[in-house]
């Protein structure tokens, strides 16, 4: 392989000359510029990544780290995904890890990634799953920029953190049902988890704006979200008369929700509409197709990784935390309620 030294010679240049050519680095006069390009594309040299990365105080690498989930599901894939493209296109490497840490712990007994404690290894994290402000505390005390995907906060940040509106989306879902004429709508979704409890205060908000009943399966049952989803049918089932519409708290949740209709015989959506959240490509297989709220994977995580460049680039400028509107997306599984239970909503009524 082809050193620095030998373009040098080819080039009939000094090595630093050569350093500063293809490291952007300095002044050279345009003739010799074009002589030490013409040397190393003629002896096919690659600069050595590792040293330029020393010279500039920088690894160039970007950890993008999913914590305390269990699954990477098509929109981690989407999100980082768009990371990597971003970060590409900058000149930047990207890794990714899996971590697990405890809630209660002082940011000073967090156990970090390895990775983490070896100084000057990553310039910066892009945190994705379930974070907690001791985490982060931890994060800056190491003085490590990130940047955090905020939905699965109980409270945002107020820097460095970016979130798609899911509790505003929920308030325009419900009001889409409403418009169809429904007025016993259910929401479906562990209680105990904060990101649901956000999106039940959008449901519940709406509901309770049109004086209509709360109608809920949001009991903290250790179980999958399809399981969730199939286990809150159940409940929902039981009460009389029962909801016309359900709004699932994620897109898994809903198709667990499909599951037990299908089990038990009740057409989507002759008898019960269903929506969802996240509009997840997996779940296009189901028939109808599942309405849902879409919450672009991509545009986050280009944000995302835009908004940790600026840090890095001006460590001593906090970036504000930005929040993303979703959108609804209107498909075949939400229709009218039945005629008898329009009759009977009436009848209550008046």
């Amino acid at each position: 392989m082809a050193t620095i030294k030998d373009v040098a010679a080819l080039a009939q240049v000094s090595i630093s000359t050569v350093s500063r050519v293809m490291n952007q680095n300095g002044y050279a006069d345009p003739e010799t510029r074009q002589r030490v390009l013409l040397a190393a594309r003629q002896l096919h040299y690659k600069p050595n990544a590792h040293w330029s990365r020393l010279r500039a105080r920088s690894s160039r690498t970007i950890l993008f780290l999913l914590c305390n989930h269990p699954h990477f599901n098509s929109f981690h894939t989407r999100l980082l995904g768009a990371c990597e493209k971003t970060l590409r296109g900058c000149g930047y490497d990207l890794i990714f890890a899996r971590h697990e840490y405890p809630a209660e712990l002082r940011p000073a007994d967090i156990p970090l990634p390895a990775m983490l404690d070896r100084e000057g290894a990553v310039d910066g994290l892009l945190l994705a799953g379930v974070h907690h402000a001791n985490f982060l505390a931890a994060l800056r005390k190491r003085q490590l920029p990130y940047t955090v995907l905020g939905n699965n906060f109980a409270v945002l940040p107020e820097h460095n953190c970016i979130s798609f509106n899911d509790e505003a989306a929920v308030e325009d879902a419900t009001r889409y049902l409403i418009r169809l004429e429904h007025r016993r709508i259910a929401f479906l979704g562990n209680g105990a988890l904060p990101w649901f409890r956000k999106r039940y205060t959008g449901y519940r908000r709406v509901m309770e704006e049109h004086y209509l009943p709360l109608l809920e399966a949001t009991a903290d049952w250790q179980v999958s979200n399809i399981d969730y989803g199939q286990l809150a049918v159940g409940e929902l089932l039981r009460t009389s008369p029962h909801p016309t519409a359900l709004v699932a708290g994620n897109d898994e949740i809903a198709a667990g929700a499909w599951k037990e209709l299908t089990r038990r015989r009740i057409p989507i959506p002759a008898r019960m509409s269903l929506l969802g959240i996240g509009d997840r490509p997996e779940f296009s297989i189901l028939e109808p197709a599942l309405s849902s709220i879409a919450v672009f994977p991509e545009s986050l995580g280009e944000r995302m990784t835009t908004l940790l460049l600026e840090q890095i680039r001006n460590p001593r400028r906090p970036v504000a935390s930005e929040l993303f509107p979703c959108k609804l997306v209107e498909r075949a599984s939400c229709a009218p309620p039945p005629e008898e239970f329009k009759l009977h909503t009436l009848k209550r009524n008046t």
